[in-house]
């Protein structure tokens, strides 16, 4: 299904204004993601058709915006009611970073860029403000299929935090009467004193393990992981080389080579 927006920024179909709009979309483990509701904002009307067919064609529901404000008003009256955007780069760039800085942050949408250039400082630049992926015009159909990963790597991200609370919730009083072993961990040269601080000291020593195996891309982390990608370039940027000029102890070489997917 494809949804044009009218002057006012209102979706409607070949039947006049669509009220009738789904609420959520089907992201299920091992299954592909019909349904993917999916807002493209392109000032060119030919690429528009283009960019509706092959989505369609993945049975993702679709609205096409041909100008910003129309976009940012279906944005911001029915913010639940997409997925993901795909918004074309502009030359000069301010309000556009502006836009889907807004998106991303205020909306919590994730945004995709589409370009014709192909500049490794291009790349860099849109996804250090904001953009979660940059697509090449023109777009590659397998490209525009796999779009669904990055709604899917949102929902993960909140709920790998909203696990992270409930464990310092549950871990809390924990916490606070390990204090001896605590002091262990800081002093390694201190010797331990009796069973119990052993037993903690333990504990603790399998938590900060498992925390760490669960990697949870923040700004400041993935802005790193962007210089080290420009500083190599594309051609180079292999995860072993990122991870070195990473130089972040909290990931390993296997949470580099995922999130470089």
């Amino acid at each position: 299904m494809a949804v044009k927006c009218d002057h006012r920024g209102i979706q409607t179909s070949d039947g006049g204004p669509n009220t009738d709009l789904p609420n959520s979309c089907d992201i299920v483990s091992g299954q592909f993601p019909e349904g993917l509701r999916v807002l493209v904002f392109d000032e060119d009307p030919v690429y528009r058709q283009v960019l509706e067919k092959h989505l369609q064609e993945f049975r993702y529901q679709v609205w096409i915006c041909n100008e910003e404000d129309r976009a940012m008003h279906l944005l911001r009256n029915h913010r639940d009611r997409f997925d993901i955007a795909i918004i074309e780069a502009q030359d000069s760039k301010g309000d556009r970073f502006r836009l889907i800085s807004e998106i991303g942050l205020e909306m919590d949408i994730p945004v995709i860029i589409m370009s014709k250039d192909d500049s490794v400082e291009s790349v860099v630049d849109w996804m250090r403000n904001g953009a979660c992926d940059y697509l090449i015009k023109p777009i590659r159909p397998e490209d525009l299929r796999m779009i669904f990963k990055h709604v899917a790597m949102k929902m993960q991200g909140r709920r790998s935090v909203a696990a992270g609370e409930a464990e310092e919730k549950v871990g809390g009083t924990v916490a606070k009467s390990s204090s001896v072993g605590d002091s262990t961990i800081r002093n390694p040269n201190k010797r331990k004193r009796g069973i119990d601080e052993d037993h903690d000291h333990d504990r603790c020593d399998r938590t900060s393990t498992s925390k760490k195996r669960r990697v949870v891309w923040e700004d400041e982390l993935h802005k790193k992981f962007l210089a080290a990608v420009e500083q190599l370039g594309l051609a180079n940027a292999v995860p072993k080389k990122i991870l070195e000029l990473m130089n972040d102890p909290s990931i390993s070489r296997e949470n580099v080579a995922s999130h470089l997917q």
